[in-house]
């Protein structure tokens, strides 16, 4: 069992205008955004604007995502995530009717990562640490792993449709984790600082030479 460098994305980079064009033609701001009031809120003219939407220019990755982000469309930020392998590809919008149907596969997808992480637990807890990982291992493992893929999927949906039906914004979401995260010290806030827990560690652990 090895790692993989391979992204996993739906689309080819020769897609970047066409989401921006369905970013545009979709916008979520509520100000009717034309080329030159956008080009001016992400410091670009009308004509880069008007170019990028018709094909004629392929903008890079951050400048994809200020386009999308300025827009508004969770779906198109969603979809430049996953042209970087950085998120699931949006869902289907015919399958999310409601917040209701989505909460409740949410609350599915909850249940079933429980009994899958509970398989691994039991299957942790009983081989020794010098067995070798079989295939069947490997299943167990692969199927926790897609299930929480699941999770993350229908959790981003429920977001979106916070959104589009209420107005609620993911970012606020992302923001009140990352202030409670701090707080409780969850996550490290400097890189040097992670260098230093992990040298602390592995002069703990007597691995450090």
């Amino acid at each position: 069992m090895g790692n993989s460098s391979t992204q996993v994305s739906l689309y080819s980079r020769s897609r970047i205008s066409d989401i921006c064009e369905y970013a545009f033609k979709h916008q979520r701001t509520g100000e009717h955004l034309t080329y030159e009031t956008l080009g001016k809120k992400i410091g670009r003219s009308a004509r880069w604007v008007s170019d990028v939407i018709n094909g004629r220019a392929t903008p890079m990755r951050e400048d994809a995502e200020d386009f999308v982000q300025a827009c508004g469309n969770h779906y198109a930020i969603r979809m430049i995530k996953h042209l970087y392998g950085d998120a699931p590809p949006p869902t289907d919008p015919r399958l999310m009717g409601s917040l209701t149907v989505s909460l409740t596969n949410l609350i599915k997808q909850c249940r079933d990562v429980i009994q899958e992480a509970e398989v691994v637990i039991e299957w942790e807890r009983t081989r020794r640490p010098w067995q070798p990982v079989t295939s069947d291992d490997e299943r167990i493992l692969k199927h926790l792993g897609k299930q929480i893929e699941d999770l993350f999927q229908s959790g981003d949906d429920v977001h979106i449709l916070m959104d589009e039906r209420y107005g609620i914004d993911p970012v606020i979401h992302q923001q009140n984790w990352l202030i409670e995260a701090r707080a409780q010290e969850i996550v490290v806030n400097d890189p040097r600082e992670l260098m230093r827990r992990e040298r602390q560690e592995a002069l703990f652990a007597g691995t450090l030479l």
